[in-house]
């Protein structure tokens, strides 16, 4: 019963933490999108945080460059199936039915 209550409140914890981040993902989101500046805001002496975010690009890194790698393989060909069969049936291969 004590383990299922650690479970439960860990499990609390988790959704109030990934809550608070999705507030505050959003919040940053709409406070980038719908802030405003006056006239002196193109001036080159102009230093807004949210500005020089929503103007930057986004840092693009490779974390991994694949590569082709081009191996000779050999063509399996089947052979063609056996239309008649000889008849011929060896009764030491067969397997007995099992008994009950």
């Amino acid at each position: 019963m004590a383990r299922s209550r650690k479970f439960m409140h860990q499990h609390q914890w988790a959704r109030v933490v990934s809550l608070v981040c999705v507030l505050l993902v959003a919040f940053s989101g709409f406070a980038q999108a719908v802030h405003v500046h006056a006239d002196d805001s193109k001036l080159p002496s102009h230093e807004c945080s949210l500005c020089s975010v929503a103007h930057s690009g986004a840092v693009v890194s490779i974390g991994y460059n694949f590569s082709p790698l081009f191996t000779l393989t050999e063509l399996f060909i089947a052979p063609e199936r056996v239309q008649q069969s000889s008849g011929f049936v060896f009764s030491l291969r067969i397997r007995p039915p099992p008994t009950v």
